[in-house]
């Protein structure tokens, strides 16, 4: 044998002793004659926890919501139904989708989509006392969140609650603010206005009343029986008055003052209101239309006394479908 053949043959049992090493670091064999993989558990970084992403520290912090001279809303003064309605949360780590209120009743609930799935479930009351409370299972939703659905006593006022959030293992202080400006108008309730109108109205009946008997003492008119039909003492012309106004949801309103017009003892009054979508107005029973289209809504219309609270109805279309929302208004003459 040559030179060449021996370096070959010597070239060829180094190649398969190394190939015969490499098999065996990289597994050891069993009884079956398989390759078990090696022991690599002291550097599987899979077996370890993941560090949540955001701290503790961050995940309880909490911003002042803007509650304070805002009216207590309950359900005393909505209409039952489902209603859109905006919830500002105290957290940024629980944001809100999106938010209805449902009317049932004397019962508020609402319903609220949260962001994530970060939370399994929510309590009212504080994070401390979760643990003997009864909690709301959060509902997977068609947005990658998750719907809660808690009750509540009244809008216009700081939810206290808590959330547990799975990645954490604990109970996270929440607080939520269901804003009713934010409600459409078809849910709110028309104010009451009690029968007795108030003192008021009362000293300007009596002053009306003498006022009519000294007139018709002095010139012997029957000026009584004009102003029970409606009419007025005051001369004709146009004059200025302050309005009296509730009811709704206090985004649209009659602006103040109004003008009021005399004509022959008879009085009629011209409204603007702050909206464009009035498109008519009852009074009396009696539709009066929007004289000003394209601009603020304007409406005329007869009154049969200065200083008396009455119940009108204004149609609004600011909505998806028109809504009839009564209001109570009281004229009095501008000083």
């Amino acid at each position: 044998m040559n030179a060449k053949k021996i370096i070959s043959v010597l070239l060829c049992l180094v190649l398969a002793a190394s190939m015969l090493a490499g098999c065996g670091g990289a597994g050891n064999s069993n009884d079956s004659g398989n390759v078990v993989p090696a022991d690599n558990t002291e550097n599987n970084t899979n077996n370890i926890d993941p560090v949540p992403a955001i701290s503790e520290e961050e995940m309880s912090k909490l911003i002042v919501l803007p509650a304070d001279g805002l009216e207590p809303v309950g359900a005393d003064k909505l209409n039952e139904g489902g209603y859109d309605i905006s919830v500002l949360s105290g957290s940024e780590q629980f944001r809100i989708k999106s938010s209805k209120l449902m009317v049932v009743g004397n019962a508020l609930q609402l319903v609220i989509d949260v962001e994530g799935t970060a939370y399994s479930k929510m309590v009212l009351g504080k994070a401390a006392d979760a643990a003997s409370a009864s909690a709301v299972d959060g509902e997977p939703n068609d947005n990658g969140g998750v719907t809660f659905r808690i009750p509540v006593k009244s809008l216009n006022e700081v939810i206290e609650c808590a959330a547990y959030a799975d990645e954490y293992g604990k109970w996270f202080d929440r607080t939520l603010l269901a804003k009713a400006d934010s409600l459409d108008a078809s849910a709110i309730k028309p104010a009451e206005v009690p029968d007795d109108t108030g003192k008021d109205d009362k000293q300007d009946d009596k002053k009306s009343d003498d006022k009519k008997s000294d007139d018709k003492k002095s010139d012997g008119k029957k000026s009584d029986d004009k102003k029970s039909s409606g009419g007025s003492t005051m001369k004709d012309g146009d004059y200025k008055v302050d309005v009296a106004f509730s009811g709704g949801t206090g985004k649209a309103k009659i602006e103040s003052p109004a003008t009021l017009h005399v004509k022959k003892g008879k009085m009629t009054v011209t409204v603007v209101w702050t909206s464009k979508y009035y498109d008519y107005m009852k009074v009396g029973g009696k539709k009066y239309m929007n004289e000003n289209k394209g601009g603020y809504s304007t409406f005329t219309f007869p009154i049969s006394a200065l200083g008396k609270s009455m119940k009108v109805i204004g149609d609004t279309t600011a909505m998806s479908t028109p809504h009839e929302v009564e209001y109570t208004v009281k004229f009095t003459l501008k000083k």
